[in-house]
């Protein structure tokens, strides 16, 4: 199965669902999340250009770079995610999916995540920078498909739950995923400065 595929789709069907929800709605909590999600697909599309034009493990200095560039969006990109998460929180905004539809989001939404930790361990185990980065990119959507799915839930299932507790819920959920990202990012940023001085200082030395 071609995982790639998988989650390039669902960069597209994110992105069109919420622009399109956004202009139906007139919500700009949509609209932040399109933008989101919109962050996401350009630095996925810096990667695979970097892929085509450079290949795989013939520069580490040049995929280290890349990494690392992607890894300074990601961390802006969180601000998106905050704005977002403040909207669900004072304006009631979310996600609402009827009848069955919740449930195929649901398992929808726990497989890709699932998929999205198991590729991050995987590449991250093979050490190239560039592939590692592009799975930190499908894991930080999937975290954020978790929190929209969340809302959603709440909108259908937590009619017994006060507004107050909901929105505690989803601030603290929010700020874990928000945490999450933010530790990758600098993770990621970090570590490939550290290698980049390596090589320079090696280079400068010879």
């Amino acid at each position: 199965m071609d995982y790639a595929k998988i989650f390039c789709l669902q960069f597209y069907w994110l992105l069109v669902s919420n622009v399109t929800s956004g202009i139906l709605y007139q919500s700009a909590w949509f609209f932040s999340l399109a933008l989101y999600y919109t962050i996401l697909a350009v630095m996925r599309f810096l990667l695979v250009r970097f892929v085509n034009r450079t290949g795989i493990g013939k520069n580490r200095f040049k995929e280290l770079r890349r990494s690392r560039l992607c890894g300074y969006i990601l961390l802006t990109v969180d601000l998106f995610l905050s704005g977002a998460v403040l909207m669900i929180i004072y304006h009631n905004k979310g996600y609402q999916y009827n009848g069955i539809l919740i449930y195929i989001m649901a398992a929808y939404t726990f497989y890709i995540t699932v998929i999205a930790i198991i590729n991050l361990v995987k590449y991250r185990r093979l050490g190239n920078p560039v592939m590692s980065m592009a799975k930190i990119i499908n894991m930080a959507a999937a975290l954020v498909s978790m929190l929209s799915l969340e809302t959603a839930m709440f909108s259908e299932f937590g009619k017994d739950m006060s507004p107050e507790n909901q929105r505690i819920m989803i601030m603290l959920t929010g700020a874990g995923v928000s945490v999450i990202i933010v530790t990758m990012s600098v993770y990621s940023i970090v570590k490939n400065s550290i290698e980049i001085k390596k090589i320079m200082e090696n280079n400068y030395g010879e």
